[in-house]
């Protein structure tokens, strides 16, 4: 097996065009252009005047970085981390203390120097992503080979990566820490298990990744995300005290049980919108507004975990007739061979859209976390494997980026924008692209055999 891959690394590496203007030029290029432009269009918005409804209390147009900011401030200060800002705060306190170091600088200093570090961590992602995704399915990962990956997922997702910084969003952080868990997954699976226990304690989606470490016999991982998840939610007590930051805790978690219909625990909740709030893409926002406002969220719930699983169970099949078993994984030790090292990387990133598709309030610009699936289709793409089609990734491409950018906003499609957003529609596209993914990705990793199904 390892000689087929270096043969098939070899014949790839001599396909490489021999003009001076190679590919890795070309996408160093688009790389560049493309932070230009997010940065272009971000930092004007540093002394521009504040959104709609906050003028009484932020001094910039930067999104939601003053949120963080006011609450940071709190922090330091020792007033209410809930009541800072424009009550706008709904996250653990860990990202309030992170921001912190910020305070010291004036905000409008702040923000410039936080859009820096966020275009820094997108690089990182798309980097490490691209290296990662490579390695694991046993393909060249030099830098040139990283670079015309790297720019060819940033291209695919460049709008929404725009909306997460021109926002000043936690979400590339927490995709940074994604990434990086999965990097080290195999060689230091302390790491990664604390990443993902961080990554929890600033949004709280990771959280699907303590399941699927447990599916995937990775017990090493999942039992240091766990403990990761207890140190990170109670680092902040180093600046508000144990009593507080228990009692901040509380009110964050009582937003995300609200949201999903369940009774808060206690008597203040963060404000977290509604799972129908009308900028949510979600299938299950969707199925939340079409219910209509008397129906419990456990419904639209209900409902979406139905259709989650009718795509899981496709998945499945694609798995049985890929001849490899869905549950029935070999140790993790093992899982660093192939076909184990790249499905691990499949589904590493299919998680997220997963997530994203499913999850019961899903922001446009939450759809930036797309760039690690897309990774994987730049790689399915780019470093096609010989006698393998490459249709069923253009299909899964094509759908993704049908789903991040139909339909245009432009004067006169107002009203189609608002209701394909009030259906989900970007949510129901993600649900038909993730079976595609997967087959693309198993055709590449897979070599057939009965060793690969053990059940």
């Amino acid at each position: 097996m390892a000689v087929q891959d270096l043969s098939e690394q070899a014949s790839t590496n001599l396909r490489l065009p021999p003009s001076p203007l190679r590919p890795v030029h070309l996408a160093s290029a688009v790389l560049v252009l493309l932070y230009v432009w997010f940065w272009t269009v971000c930092a004007h918005r540093v002394h521009d005047a504040p959104f709609a409804g906050f003028a009484n209390v932020f001094v910039t147009g930067s999104g939601d970085f003053e949120h963080f900011y006011r609450a940071a401030e709190a922090l330091r200060q020792g007033t209410d981390l809930y009541a800072s800002g424009a009550n706008g705060y709904i996250y653990p306190p860990l990202v309030a203390f992170l921001f912190m170091p910020l305070t010291l600088l004036t905000v409008h200093d702040a923000a410039f120097a936080m859009l820096a570090v966020n275009l820094a961590m997108g690089l990182a992602c798309a980097w490490f992503a691209a290296a990662e995704v490579l390695r694991r399915f046993r393909l060249a990962h030099a830098p040139a080979d990283v670079i015309v990956v790297a720019a060819v997922a940033t291209l695919l997702v460049a709008t929404r990566l725009r909306s997460e910084f021109q926002m000043w969003q936690t979400d590339v952080a927490m995709m940074l820490l994604l990434v990086l868990a999965l990097r080290w997954l195999d060689r230091r699976p302390q790491l990664a298990g604390l990443a993902l226990g961080m990554a929890v304690c600033i949004k709280y989606m990771p959280i699907l990744y303590l399941p699927y470490l447990l599916m995937r016999r990775r017990f090493v991982a999942a039992s240091w995300m766990v403990a990761g998840m207890a140190a990170f939610a109670g680092l902040p007590a180093l600046a508000s005290g144990w009593a507080a930051n228990l009692h901040y805790l509380r009110i964050a978690f009582s937003g995300l049980l609200r949201l999903l219909g369940f009774q808060a625990i206690g008597p203040r909740v963060a404000k977290v919108d509604a799972m129908t709030a009308d900028y949510s893409i979600s299938v299950t926002s969707g199925l939340a507004r079409w219910l209509g406002p008397s129906a419990a969220p456990a419904e639209a719930l209900a409902i979406a975990l139905a259709i989650a699983l009718i795509v899981v169970l496709v998945i499945a099949w694609i798995y049985r007739a890929a001849g490899v078993a869905l549950l029935h994984w070999p140790g993790a030790a093992a899982q660093r061979e192939q076909p184990w090292g790249g499905l691990v990387a499949i589904e590493w990133m299919a998680l997220m859209v997963f997530a994203l598709a499913f999850g019961p309030q899903t922001n446009p610009r939450h759809t930036s976390l797309l760039l690690m699936a897309a990774t994987v289709l730049a790689v399915l793409l780019c470093r096609p494997k010989a006698g393998v089609s490459r249709r069923t990734a253009a299909a899964a491409t094509a759908v993704l980026v049908f789903g991040l950018v139909f339909p245009p906003d432009l004067p006169g499609l107002g009203a189609t924008l608002a209701w394909w957003r009030s259906v989900g529609g970007t949510g129901w596209c993600l649900a038909v692209m993730l079976p595609l993914l997967f087959r693309a990705g198993l055709e590449r990793v897979v070599r057939r055999g009965p060793s690969l199904c053990s059940g």
